[in-house]
């Protein structure tokens, strides 16, 4: 008792471990992620994943959820094969730990302060030296020496990213001083905005001219860093309206895609919002059903997502149902790791980018939808035909958005049943195939005499109760697979009748064959007890039935399972 009790002591103190040992180990599984490597490297997502959401308990939200989504992106980069991608992913997720370690630095013990301190010259790359040198000063010189120095980093990567001679160069050196930012945003002399970065992102990565806005951003670094020389004046702060997320971008070797809005700052909730009347706003149209108030709160959220047009909605509801496909692809070939990878890029799209505009639009269809993506990327034994709701679901959500708001009972339904998924179902499953093995016992003990036709039957209820066992076969395999380490086990996932077009075509020609097999067995049996007559013994010569004689002898009487 007293063994089991430590072990679990152990346990806790392992989830509760502070954010510099949550660090360690995270750094740890990144180092394995490398391209040429997909399956290590999708391998160490996940766990990081795990590890990020079981034991970073001195990470905040806010933070925890935008590191990953930057992990789900960096997935996509390993599938996609972009290693600029996959880097500058990497890139936010260490920078974003750096920023919970730099604001630990100021709060910890002093005791402790040297671990925060190690700990964060090791994810930004600040250098022995600074490290060195900040641990003896005060907190607030301590802070701007930091500070300073972030801030000199970033100025070398930004002249990088106005003399990069390719795109994705570029692009990685905008996204460093971005990660870099990150760090230190909270600063009462900064006055650049996430969204500056995040604007000069999507035109380097959607071939537009890049290097005006780095300018812009350069000239704003250098005024902050002479804001920290003694002496000189703290800028006021411009008051800054809700930051947007970026539009996605293509993710291919030459081309990477923008950060995504998890990345960027909440605005502070002690300033109020000021209402601008900008013409990106004006030009994201809302269909006439909506009322002049909702009009402008849909047009207002579009702005805060980074939608100016209309369209740039439909471009992600449609990018959303194409993870959505693929997952679908994927769950047919019994390739749940991939199709996990598709589900939890459409749950973050949508949680991101969809919900707060939809929301507004149809509120219980929006939460059901999104409790079905959360159900599907965290349950096991998925199948094919459970994406297919989530996916007219999200067909729905854009018509109403165009119509307005409407009933669906229907559709409602069948997203409620896929609360079910996961280890609910697989349980009914594996035991509704273990019960059939007590049927198909009795059924050999009564049809396993001599008597083929009886043994016809014997055949037609084996094959009756076939589905249901290769049913449980395959939530068996999907189970073995997710959780007792025996990751071949989880192709049996082919045989259930909800991945695909083979499974469906087994089991019609199953049913066939009990209707074939039943039919001739009870025919035969039929025959035996003297229920079929031929009509040449029906009916006389004359045309009147004869009657048959009723008299039995012992020599007549025959067992019910023997032959005549």
């Amino acid at each position: 008792m007293k063994r089991w009790l430590f072990l679990m002591a152990l346990t806790g103190l392992a989830l509760a471990a502070p954010l510099p040992q949550t660090y360690d180990r995270l750094e740890r599984v990144l180092a394995q992620v490398r391209g040429d490597n997909p399956s290590q490297a999708l391998a160490a997502l996940d766990q990081a994943q795990s590890l990020l959401r079981q034991e970073a308990e001195g990470l905040p939200p806010v933070l925890r959820d935008a590191a990953l989504a930057n992990i789900q992106e960096a997935r996509q980069a390993v599938l996609g094969k972009s290693p600029w991608d996959l880097e500058a992913r990497l890139l936010l997720v260490r920078h974003l730990l750096g920023k919970a370690l730099y604001d630990g630095f100021f709060t910890a013990p002093q005791g402790e302060k040297a671990a925060y301190l190690t700990r964060l010259a090791r994810a930004t790359g600040l250098g022995q030296g600074v490290v060195q040198e900040a641990a003896g000063l005060p907190p607030e010189a301590a802070r701007g020496r930091l500070e300073g120095r972030y801030l000199q980093l970033m100025a070398e990567d930004l002249a990088q990213a106005l003399t990069a001679t390719s795109r994705p160069q570029a692009y990685l050196a905008l996204a460093r001083a971005y990660a870099r930012f990150l760090v230190i945003q909270d600063s009462p002399q900064n006055t650049l905005r996430a969204q500056d970065f995040i604007q000069a992102l999507t035109k380097v990565s959607g071939g537009e001219a890049f290097r005006p806005e780095v300018q812009e951003i350069q000239k704003k670094v250098l005024a902050w860093r002479e804001a920290l020389r003694p002496g000189a004046a703290a800028p006021v702060p411009k008051p800054q309206a809700g930051t947007p997320a970026p539009p996605p971008a293509p993710s291919p070797a030459t081309q990477a895609p923008s950060p995504p809005q998890a990345s960027a700052p909440a605005p502070s909730p002690s300033s109020p919002l000021p209402v601008q009347e900008s013409p990106q706003v004006e030009t994201f149209y809302v269909a006439s059903w909506a009322d002049p108030a909702l009009r402008e709160r849909l047009r207002r959220v579009a702005y805060d997502l980074g939608f100016a047009y209309y369209q740039d909605f439909l471009e992600v509801l449609t990018q959303t149902q194409l993870q959505l496909g693929l997952a679908t692809a994927a769950l047919g070939q019994g390739n749940q790791g991939e199709a996990r990878a598709h589900l939890e890029a459409a749950f973050w799209n949508f949680s991101a980018k969809i919900e707060p505009l939809a929301a507004l639009v149809n509120p219980s269809l929006t939460e059901r939808t999104l409790r079905a993506l959360t159900r599907l990327t965290q349950a096991v034994g998925v199948r094919a035909i459970d994406v297919f709701p989530v996916y007219e679901a999200l067909e729905e959500l854009g018509r109403q958005f165009r119509t307005g708001p409407r009933e669906t009972p229907w559709l409602d339904f069948r997203l409620s049943l896929l609360n079910l998924v996961g280890i609910p179902r697989a349980v009914f499953f594996l035991l509704a195939a273990a019960l059939a093995f007590f049927p198909l016992y009795l059924i050999r003990l009564t049809f396993g005499g001599r008597n083929v036709y009886w043994n016809l039957l014997g055949l037609a209820f084996l094959f009756l109760l076939l589905p249901i066992l290769a049913e449980g076969l395959s939530y068996f395999g999907s189970v073995m697979a997710e959780y007792g380490g025996l990751p071949w086990l989880a192709a049996l996932a082919n045989l259930s009748i909800g991945q695909g077009l083979l499974p469906y075509l087994a089991w019609g020609l199953s049913a066939f064959l009990v209707v074939a097999l039943a039919g001739a067995g009870l025919r035969g049996i039929a025959a035996q007890f003297g229920l079929l007559k031929e009509r040449g013994a029906e009916v006389t010569a004359s045309g009147i039935e004869s009657k048959p004689a009723t008299t039995l002898t012992s020599e007549t009487i025959v067992e019910w399972d023997e032959e005549f």
